[in-house]
């Protein structure tokens, strides 16, 4: 055992005996087989070829009349899009972001804060040569290609590093000071999470489940014991991360499982290791509820299963410590998550959906197909990013 390891043993077992009257779910926390050490990482911008937007689903909020299935016009050379639901932006080969959609307290990136409607993309400027975007709720985060953040949208807070600068929303695009070198972002409702190319974790934002260490500040700062790492993801109350060994570890609320401990309950600041999960390459997560592809493509799922988040075929409001097996679904090479709905795309670029506004399924709780007029190359909410014809 390693010194780290030795320093959090003994750590927690004077917790232990001091909160003599804790739960056994405090004390199962406490005791989670930490995350382990191991090799280091140094992940890379995700570089995905262009393609086209299709969209499968409405929009929240779309005026009756201004939407159908299909490829959203104008808009080709697509490398990577997010989609709140209300609003979607998407980030184009050249460096140039586009969004459309229902304008929430400024999450079109327009330069306004009124409640409007735009079925068509427009291009949102001052931003620079972009290369990815994510989202949480309907703030929006582009990683430029020299590692940096830009942001906007409705939650001023987030946007602004974690600084209480009032609550409106942000209009137009600005940087996020602080935050560098940034390889790719895994951002939450309340709070943000970006793995950096030295395989650390920065985040930022509400830190009622110790999502962001065991601190009170809220601003920028990188998360304490968690390195080599190369994915993560915010699970809502708890965040998800990869190691470059294939492990997964998990810190933050284990209310509704997600980090694999069970009594569920209790939180942590030091992240554990996921037990059950190996030879992950990539994680997801969605309203408390996280997902995980190994290398032989299977997907896993745990934490909450309403809706049939988890794809075991329980529709009610359940909650699964111990990752299960995702049935019904071919190999599959990537995973995301949109609330309490997952989906995936398998190896010939076919999409999957399961889980609360999932297509309905023969068998519900369980895998469908959504057709699509080309495969797959990236999802987020509504809206697919398709190989062009």
């Amino acid at each position: 055992m390693t010194t780290k390891s030795w320093l959090r043993f003994l750590l927690a077992g004077a917790a232990v005996v001091t909160l003599a009257g804790c739960s056994k779910a405090d004390r199962a926390v406490m005791f989670a087989p930490p995350c382990p050490e191991g090799p280091a990482a140094r992940p890379t911008q995700r570089e995905l070829p262009a393609g086209a937007v299709w969209a499968w689903k409405t929009p929240y909020g779309a005026q009756e009349g201004t939407f159908r299935e299909g490829p959203i016009p104008g808009l080709t050379e697509v490398v990577s899009l997010a989609d709140s639901g209300h609003t979607t932006v998407a980030v184009r080969a050249d460096g140039t972001v586009w969004s459309w959609g229902t304008n929430v307290s400024g999450s079109l990136g327009h330069g306004s804060a009124e409640r409007i409607y735009e079925a068509r993309p427009r291009q949102v400027t001052g931003v620079g040569d972009a290369h990815a975007v994510y989202n949480s709720g309907t703030t929006f985060y582009v990683v430029l290609r020299d590692g940096t953040v830009m942001a906007w949208g409705s939650d001023r807070f987030l946007v602004k590093g974690g600084k209480r600068e009032g609550y409106e929303g942000v209009t137009v695009p600005e940087r996020v000071s602080g935050v560098g070198n940034v390889a790719v972002m895994g951002p939450g409702d309340l709070n943000a999470f970006a793995l950096r190319a030295d395989g650390r974790v920065t985040g930022w934002g509400i830190n009622l489940t110790d999502v962001l260490g065991d601190r009170n500040d809220t601003r920028i700062g990188t998360i304490p014991d968690v390195e080599g790492v190369v994915d993560v993801s915010s699970a809502g109350e708890a965040v998800v991360a990869v190691k470059a060994d294939g492990k997964v570890c998990a810190w933050g609320s284990n209310a509704h499982g997600l980090l694999g401990v069970e009594p569920t309950g209790g939180q942590t600041a030091n992240p554990v290791r996921v037990g059950g999960l190996k030879n992950i390459v990539q994680v997801a997560g969605g309203a408390n509820v996280a997902y995980a592809v190994d290398r032989d493509g299977r997907v896993w799922a745990w934490g909450r299963g309403a809706g049939g988040a988890l794809g075991d075929g329980d529709i009610a409001d359940h909650v699964r410590a111990k990752p299960i097996r995702v049935t019904g679904l071919p190999k599959i090479r990537r995973v995301s998550a949109f609330g309490l709905m997952g989906h995936a795309i398998d190896t010939k670029g076919r999409l999957w959906a399961w889980g609360s506004g999932a297509p309905a399924a023969e068998t519900p709780g369980h895998p469908v197909r959504i057709p699509l007029p080309a495969p797959a190359l990236d999802v987020s909410g509504h809206h697919v990013l398709v190989r062009p014809n």
